[in-house]
């Protein structure tokens, strides 16, 4: 992998340039699906009782089982865009009809480390009185806070050696789920750093999008998938091949001659944002 932030990003930015469309459709489409997943989840488990509760963490689970699914047909709808490859809506349900129980079975492993990390916030946030002045329920809040962020850092750390999954199960019709996690944090291994710094990278961005009250994540978002399908790809080393200067811009996967084989790629970026 010898490319940087801003490669993979000028790399992102052509694979949507006129392409945009879609992407933003089906990101829409997964927001839609889990905002109504979270609300009848909501409905049906409303009471505060430890049993409902429990109940109620247990059919979330199930739902986010199946929006894994969904998830990773988005996953596959950018690795064909990224590559110049035909594309559809149609996408998102790719993996419905190609061996879900692969995304399920990564799903369900990267769910319960969710889980595991997630019930010191469950147990004190149910423990803890909410109190009746508005003192009492701030400290509540601020408690509870505390170790939501401390879950949510320490899910987001175990989990990143798992990126790649969703994209290697599409690249991999006959790789299984538990496989994919383990070859991601093969593919990931010395990389990890390299990622997040990509991830920091568009933490301004996603500051500026508050001036136009988020509407700007409607093309933030979609951008940021396709520099990381770019982050994978790279490492697959599909870039590795001589491309004419005149399609940087968009980048197609070489099908023809495996990436590796004593090709090389010259390019210069350092012109580029």
């Amino acid at each position: 992998m010898r490319r940087g932030i801003r490669e993979w990003k000028a790399y992102a930015r052509g694979a949507l340039q006129g392409n945009f469309g879609m992407p933003i459709l089906g990101m829409l489409a997964i927001t839609g699906i889990t905002f109504l997943g979270n609300n009848l989840t909501t409905t049906l488990f409303h009471d505060s009782s430890l049993f409902t509760m429990i109940a109620g963490q247990i059919f979330a689970f199930i739902l986010s089982l199946i929006m894994g699914v969904f998830s990773a047909g988005l996953s596959y709808m950018f690795l064909n865009i990224a590559r110049g490859q035909a594309h559809s809506f149609g996408d998102l349900l790719f993996f419905f009809k190609h061996h879900p129980d692969r995304v399920i079975v990564a799903g369900f492993v990267l769910g319960i480390i969710n889980v595991v990390v997630t019930i010191p916030y469950y147990y004190v946030s149910y423990i803890t009185p909410f109190g009746t002045t508005l003192e009492e329920q701030m400290v509540w809040v601020v408690k509870c806070g505390q170790y939501l962020i401390l879950a949510s850092v320490l899910n987001l750390l175990l989990t990143l050696p798992f990126v790649l999954t969703y994209y290697l199960l599409a690249d991999d019709l006959e790789l299984g789920g538990i496989d994919a996690l383990k070859v991601s944090v093969r593919m990931m291994k010395g990389k990890i750093g390299k990622y997040l710094l990509l991830q920091i990278s568009f933490i301004p961005w996603m500051i500026l999008s508050v001036f136009t009250l988020y509407i700007g994540l409607l093309w933030l978002m979609p951008y940021m998938e396709m520099t990381n399908v770019m982050f994978y790809r790279d490492i697959r080393g599909e870039f590795d091949v001589v491309y004419p200067r005149e399609i940087y811009s968009s980048p197609l996967i070489n099908t023809e001659n495996p990436p590796g084989e004593n090709q090389d790629i010259h390019d210069d970026f350092n012109s580029e944002a």
